[in-house]
């Protein structure tokens, strides 16, 4: 599958396919107003101009020397067209088209924000990859819409695009975009963004951002000194969705009528007292009310001792080779961004993910880790890998091959062997390089590991998270824990 840029030559061709997919897909909810708007708006002569003076980008997704899937997005970070043949839907085609869009509007566009006017059946595909509904479906010249947004994370406006699928988590560009992306979560971090803006514009100029959007910094409403800082809203911020290939790709299920609610607690802390070291925690995780009171309280513990981990290592009961690290460290980062997603959730288990991004006391020592918990609810235990799955040569044989998919690099975990992978699927990480995690979601449930290589290591491939997906019917051979599956069924 190649995903690339289009030129002018092959526009006539996308906008044939654009048309067939319309007509199959979407005309029939269209009046025949709205259809005869759709066709003025993709004539040829009309998209030509607009490609010719930069107002739209159109990628196409080829397979097998045929194009089988086509995006437009305006220069303003607008997706105004997005099809994929019928035969080659379900693939996973129109995400990694997605993607390059994405990456696109990061790096070159250097917009903050994703829009799309989507048509209805397709807005559930646009929340799975990490759009949000804004408006009311509406009707315009017969033409039916559902409003939808994304911001685009601070991380990737300053990492280099890596092409990657699926839910696999890249590693940060460089400690810019780490710190970045703290000071613009963590609450009070108005300082630290007009000490990085400089700094960060100048880093991703030198990768091919458009620096010439904004005529100077003072139209540009990330720039704090600008007048349209207090306008920011208008444009997003960029914090509030992470890449659209990571956390946020995985398709999640809460059930209805829990007999619980699902509340969120917040942990933030920053010194400001110090004057060389920054010091700067934002910890959000949820919270289980309702279950019996006391295996409530143990679960909500576990809950927040995992969401807290890197706090607690680095802060609250460091080691003592911590500390006598940080004293030899000039001007020290302690700094812990966790987000989570109730991946899944139902009357007897939760599956929560934890994305953590942060520093460890240098610039050297940005870190962003993958956590994830799974817990019976009703008696409190946590599942890890070994519990649920045989780990014999069958399975890890299969899993490797996915994990190879997921990644796009056919050497990837080729350091280990198969003893290597039971033991680290197991729960012996190998020096903390490789942490088996798993995770429940609608689809079955992804087995992986959150990766720790350390700098010049060559089997680093630069991913920080890799997990395989299985349905639930394609990890029935490998079930170890018939009653943890049954949760499910």
């Amino acid at each position: 599958m190649e995903i690339r840029m289009l030129q002018k030559s092959e526009l006539l061709s996308a906008l044939h396919l654009v048309w067939d997919v319309f007509a199959e897909d979407v005309a029939p909810g269209y009046g025949p107003e709205g259809v005869k708007e759709f066709q003025k708006f993709i004539k040829y002569d009309n998209m030509r101009a607009m490609l010719e003076r930069g107002e739209v980008i159109f990628f196409g997704a080829f397979e097998g020397g045929g194009l089988c899937g086509a995006a437009a997005v305006k220069s303003i970070g607008h997706i105004c067209l997005f099809y994929v043949k019928k035969d080659c839907q379900g693939k996973g085609i129109g995400r990694m088209l997605f993607t390059a869009v994405y990456h696109f509007c990061a790096k070159q566009l250097r917009v903050n924000r994703i829009t799309v006017n989507a048509a209805p059946e397709a807005a559930e595909k646009y929340l799975h990859m990490g759009m949000r509904q804004i408006d009311a479906e509406q009707s315009v010249n017969g033409m039916r819409y559902v409003p939808m947004e994304m911001y685009i994370s601070p991380m990737d406006m300053s990492q280099p695009a890596q092409g990657k699928k699926n839910h696999t988590g890249l590693i940060i560009g460089g400690i810019i975009a780490a710190v970045l992306v703290l000071a613009l979560i963590v609450g009070g971090g108005t300082v630290l963004i007009k000490n990085l803006y400089q700094l960060n514009r100048r880093d991703i100029g030198g990768i091919g951002g458009n620096t010439d959007q904004w005529n100077d910094d003072s139209d540009d409403p990330m720039n704090p000194d600008s007048p349209l800082w207090d306008e920011r809203d208008n444009y997003g911020d960029g914090t509030e969705t992470p890449a659209v290939s990571g956390v946020a790709a995985i398709p999640e299920y809460i059930a209805d009528d829990l007999p619980y609610e699902i509340e969120e607690e917040d942990y933030t802390y920053t010194d400001d007292e110090k004057q060389t070291t920054l010091i700067n925690f934002s910890v959000k995780y949820p919270n289980l009310q309702g279950l019996d009171k006391k295996v409530q309280d143990q679960i909500n513990e576990k809950i927040k001792k995992c969401a807290m981990l890197t706090v607690d290592e680095i802060y609250n009961n460091p080691s003592q080779e911590f500390k006598e690290k940080i004293l030899g460290t000039q001007n020290p980062i302690l700094a812990s961004v966790v987000t989570y997603k109730v991946c899944y959730a139902n009357e007897h288990f939760i599956s929560i993910i934890f994305e953590d991004m942060g520093v460890k006391g240098s610039e050297e020592d940005s870190y962003q880790h993958l956590r994830t918990l799974n817990i019976g609810l009703k008696d409190g235990r946590i599942y890890e890998v070994k519990d649920i799955v045989n780990l014999n040569g069958e399975f890890t044989e299969e899993w490797l091959g996915i994990m190879r998919e997921e990644a796009g690099e056919v050497n990837f975990l080729a350091e280990l062997d198969e003893e290597d992978l039971i033991k680290t699927l197991g729960g012996e990480s190998i020096d903390g390089n490789y942490v088996a995690n798993f995770f429940v979601d609608k689809e079955g449930l992804e087995i992986g590991y959150d990766l720790n290589y350390v700098p010049g290591d060559p089997a680093d491939l630069k991913f920080v998270w890799v997990t395989a997906p299985f349905s639930f019917e394609q990890i029935k051979p490998y079930e170890k824990d018939k009653e943890f599956f049954a949760f499910f069924r």
